[in-house]
């Protein structure tokens, strides 16, 4: 009995460090930090990803604040597919691939991915890369 009791202990712990470990792969290059989309970062650095897990359905959404006032590149990595968009508190905008925006500093952002279509998926990459744009001439602000 007590063989049977530490077998199923010991499978249902490894079941859920695997699953712990979905959450933490990776396709980043190089010494770019990857942040879950549960826990974004306060003050982003300057390249950095996001990771959601998808394995679900519905909206996942990075509520993300940045320090300065910048013009960030952002793209998807990955499968083209899943919905990905940003809201402020009047408007959404889709990112279909990458898209250059203008980000306003102290104000909170709301990027979300939706995968309402496909089962297949478990984590999904987007990539956030300031540029040395000017903020204050950059025409496409959100």
């Amino acid at each position: 009995m007590k063989i049977v009791r530490f077998i199923t202990f010991s499978v249902l712990a490894m079941v859920i460090l695997f699953s712990f470990s979905l959450c933490n792969k990776s396709n980043s290059v190089g010494d770019i930090p990857v942040y879950s989309y549960l826990t974004p970062p306060d003050s982003p650095p300057h390249t950095f990803q996001i990771v959601y897990n998808l394995s679900t359905y519905g909206d996942k959404e990075a509520l993300i604040t940045f320090d300065s006032s910048a013009v960030w590149l952002i793209e998807k990595l990955g499968d083209g597919r899943i919905n990905y968009f940003v809201k402020n508190d009047s408007a959404s905008r889709n990112i279909y691939s990458k898209d250059t925006l203008g980000l306003k500093a102290g104000y909170a952002y709301r990027f979300v991915a939706n995968n309402n279509n496909y089962d297949e998926f478990k984590n999904f990459f987007t990539q956030f890369t300031k540029l040395e744009l000017d903020y204050n001439s950059f025409g496409r602000k959100f």
